[in-house]
C-alpha cells in the first residue's frame, strides 16, 4: 500500500461549472447515497477523453450518465432497483412547453382510481386521502405523451410521500411523532389544495432543472440504461474504457426498502418488491470468494459476533465478487467512490481493502482522493440500520483510481 498516493481535496471547488449538488437535474430526486455530480466531473474530465464509455454497475439515480453526456462519453448504467429506469431519462430530457392550468384542470377532473397491488397501504395514508391519490395515479398512468408522463413524475411521487404517514428522514418506512404531527396538520388545512399546488410547483421545478442542464451542453451520446439488473450475477456483453461507481455503502445498503413506496405507485406488484428487497446484499445469500487483503483478514479477526461477520463477509463478497467479475471487461480504469466505516467501532478502510484486492487482479492504485462530506442524502440513525450498531458516521469519502498494468 503506497499511502502517499492518497491526497485531500475539495471536488466541489474542483468543478465550478457544477455551482451545486442539486444543480440542473442532479437533485430532483432524492435518492439515498446520490453521487455527487461534481465527483465525477473531475474524474471524466482528469482521467477520460471524449468517445470513451463508461459504466456505473450500481447505478443509483444515474448521476454518472447525467455527467457523462457532459464530456461526450458514451455510458453504460445497471442498478437493482427499477426506479433507474424511470428516473435517469427525466434527467437528461429536453425541457418541455407545459399549459399548467391545463395540466391541473385535467389532473382534477380524471376519475379513474389506481390502485397499487400494495397489502398494507390503508397503514401508510389516511383514508380520506386515498380516492385524491389514487385518481392522480390514474391520470398519471392513463397518459400516453412520455414527456408530460415524465416532467409529473418526480413532483407526483414526492407529493404522494407527503401526504403519507412515512418519516423521509429513516431509511426504511417507517412511522415517527413528527410524521403523524404533519399529517394531523396537514388535515386540518386545505389539504386538496397543498396537494394540487405541490405538484404544480413541482413541475415548474422540473423544467427549470431541465433548462439548467440543457445550459451546460450535454452532448448526443449512446446510452444503455438497465434497471432491475442483479450486478453480482449480470455478465456485460462488452468492453468499456472505464468502470466509475460508487458502491452501497457499508452501513445503509437497503436501498429498495427506501424507495418501494415510489414502486408501488409506478405499479411494480408486492411480489416483485419483495423480490428486489431480498436480492440486496444484506439479505441475499452471497458465495464467499477469496478476498485478496491483508487489511481485511485483520479486521474480520476484531470483530466477534457472528452476525457482524456475516453482515462484514456478505458486503465484500457481494461488492469485490461482482467487481471482480466485471472488471475483467475494463481497459483503462477503475474510478471508485467509496467511504471508510465502523463496525462495532472497528475501523475499516473499504478503499484500502478494494485497492489490495484488486491489485492482485492485474491493476495499479494511482491515486486515493479524499474528500470531506459537506451534506449527505443519506438517512440519520443513532444506530445502524444494517447491524443496530452505534457506529460512527463518516466524515470523508475517497476516489480510488486503479489502471491496467
Amino acid at each position: 500500500m503506497v499511502i502517499e498516493l492518497e491526497r485531500p481535496v475539495v471536488f466541489r471547488d474542483l468543478v465550478p461549472e457544477i455551482p451545486s449538488t442539486t444543480y440542473a437535474t442532479f437533485g430532483l430526486y432524492k435518492y439515498p447515497a446520490k453521487f455527487i455530480p461534481q465527483v465525477i466531473a473531475y474524474a471524466l474530465r482528469t482521467f477520460a477523453e471524449p468517445g470513451m464509455s463508461v459504466f456505473d454497475p450500481f447505478g443509483g439515480y444515474g448521476t454518472v450518465g447525467v455527467v457523462a453526456r457532459l464530456y461526450g462519453n458514451d455510458y453504460e448504467l445497471w442498478d437493482l432497483n427499477p426506479l433507474l429506469s424511470h428516473l435517469h431519462p427525466i434527467a437528461v430530457m429536453n425541457p418541455i412547453e407545459i399549459d399548467l392550468p391545463e395540466l391541473l384542470r385535467r389532473l382534477k377532473g380524471y376519475d379513474l382510481l389506481f390502485q397499487p397491488d400494495w397489502s398494507n397501504m390503508g397503514y401508510w395514508y389516511p383514508e380520506m386521502f386515498s380516492p385524491m391519490l389514487q385518481k392522480a395515479w390514474g391520470f398519471y398512468h392513463s397518459l400516453n405523451d412520455c414527456d408530460l408522463k415524465r416532467v409529473l413524475l418526480i413532483p407526483l411521487l414526492k407529493t404522494t410521500r407527503y401526504f403519507s404517514l412515512n418519516d423521509d428522514k429513516r431509511q426504511k418506512l417507517s412511522q415517527s411523532p413528527l410524521s403523524r404531527m404533519r399529517i394531523t396538520k396537514l388535515q386540518e388545512r386545505d389539504w386538496e389544495e397543498v396537494f394540487y399546488d405541490k405538484i404544480l410547483t413541482g413541475v415548474e421545478h422540473i423544467i427549470r432543472g431541465l433548462n439548467e442542464y440543457q445550459g451546460l451542453t450535454p452532448a448526443p451520446v449512446n446510452a444503455t440504461v438497465r434497471a432491475g439488473v442483479d450486478t453480482f450475477t449480470t455478465e456485460l456483453s462488452h468492453d468499456h474504457d472505464i468502470l466509475l461507481t460508487s458502491p452501497p455503502y457499508l452501513q445503509a445498503q437497503e436501498y429498495i426498502r427506501s424507495c418501494k413506496m415510489d414502486l408501488f405507485w409506478l405499479g411494480y406488484p408486492e411480489s416483485q418488491i419483495k423480490i428486489l428487497g431480498k436480492t440486496e446484499f444484506p439479505y441475499r445469500e452471497v458465495p464467499r470468494i477469496p478476498i485478496h487483503s491483508n487489511i481485511y483478514n485483520e479486521c474480520l479477526k476484531e470483530i466477534s459476533e457472528p452476525h457482524m461477520i456475516r453482515m462484514f463477509e456478505q458486503y465484500f463478497c457481494g461488492v469485490l465478487g461482482s467487481l471482480s467479475r466485471l472488471q475483467e471487461h475494463i481497459t483503462g480504469r477503475l474510478l471508485l467512490f467509496v467511504g471508510p466505516a465502523t463496525v462495532r467501532n472497528i475501523p475499516i478502510p473499504i478503499d484500502r481493502i478494494f485497492i489490495e484486492h484488486l491489485e492482485t487482479l492485474g491493476w495499479n492504485h494511482k491515486a486515493t482522493l479524499i474528500d470531506t462530506i459537506v451534506s449527505r442524502s443519506m438517512f440519520f440513525y443513532d444506530a445502524n440500520p444494517a447491524t443496530g450498531s452505534n457506529d460512527k458516521r463518516m466524515s470523508t469519502e475517497h476516489l480510488v483510481v486503479l489502471s491496467r498494468r
